[in-house]
């Protein structure tokens, strides 16, 4: 198939997609031309082309492109054809301002699942560091959200909550579940943009205190072009009598692809973690900031 300029839809197995008019579909790549990237070339293999007035070709037809091509009365993807989890693992060198300024080791992993109804993320990350054979930082933090769409609506509830073990506060650990509603102000193939409201609270181990908290958060991911994006959130949870007793958290991770056949990036990002009232022994501000590659799978 050479040019051809009818609107077309790729969609990953993952449930992304991207729309636009079908330049061509031959020698294993798709080029389609958006609004918004210009021209973006696409590896067929594992991918599914929609292209309007289209019908199902037979395999003869197919054979070599790596694409499905289906038009409306095509059946989507079964569970068993393509699998949504998406995932990465991550090492970086990193630097850490707690309750002092060192270099750190810096492990995550990152584990999601999308369909047409629901959304599941999960990650997790350890930051180390030993000066002098002292042992400064040992932190693990772990995020988990569920999402579920509400039809035919930018409407969504949810569910989350985190768990952080910091060798070094004097809460040890602590534990954050919140549930709520949310609304995707932007939902584009590109740019998603959600913001969130619920309650929870947060519960510290050494401590045995827990704290009523109301939740608001908004999170986005931007696919800046086909090698570059920006995913991020910012929240704050106050004490729903007492706003100036709150927990805030503000996390952004730009990445790089090292090249368009490779699941290796580079990524740059910075977490802060700031907390009102931080109890005895325990510091207000945990800023981190890294840089390392990603292995996308």
């Amino acid at each position: 198939m050479g040019a051809d300029d009818r609107a077309a839809v790729v969609t990953w197995p993952n449930g992304d997609r991207l729309s636009g008019q079908l330049r061509s579909n031959e020698g294993g790549m798709i080029t389609l031309s958006t609004t918004s990237l210009g021209d973006v070339k696409i590896k067929a293999a594992g991918v599914t082309l929609s292209v309007e007035g289209i019908k199902q070709p037979d395999a003869a037809e197919t054979k070599g492109t790596g694409a499905a091509v289906s038009d409306e009365n095509t059946p989507p993807l079964s569970e068993d054809d393509a699998s949504p989890w998406t995932g990465s693992l991550s090492l970086a060198a990193s630097t850490s301002r707690a309750s002092s300024t060192s270099n750190n080791i810096r492990l995550g992993g990152e584990l999601h699942r999308k369909t047409q109804t629901e959304q599941f993320d999960l990650s997790g990350t350890w930051y180390w560091n030993q000066s002098n054979g002292d042992t400064s930082d040992n932190d693990i933090l772990v995020r988990a959200n569920q999402e579920w769409f509400i039809r035919d609506s930018r409407w969504l509830y949810f569910a989350q909550g985190t768990w952080q073990f910091d060798q070094f506060q004097d809460w040890g650990h602590r534990v954050s579940p919140y549930a709520g509603v949310g609304y995707k102000l932007f939902d584009q193939d590109d740019l998603t943009l959600t913001i969130k409201g619920g309650g929870g609270a947060t519960w510290q181990y050494h401590n045995n205190e827990v704290d009523p908290q109301l939740l608001f958060e908004m999170n986005t991911e931007w696919k800046i072009n086909d090698r570059q994006s920006l995913t991020g959130f910012m929240s704050i949870a106050p004490d729903p009598v007492n706003w100036g007793n709150y927990l805030a958290t503000i996390q952004a991770d730009w990445k790089l692809k090292l090249g368009s056949d490779t699941p290796w990036a580079l990524t740059l990002g910075i977490r802060d973690i700031y907390d009102s009232r931080p109890g005895r022994g325990s510091n207000a501000n945990d800023l981190k900031a890294y840089a390392g590659l990603t292995m996308d799978f």
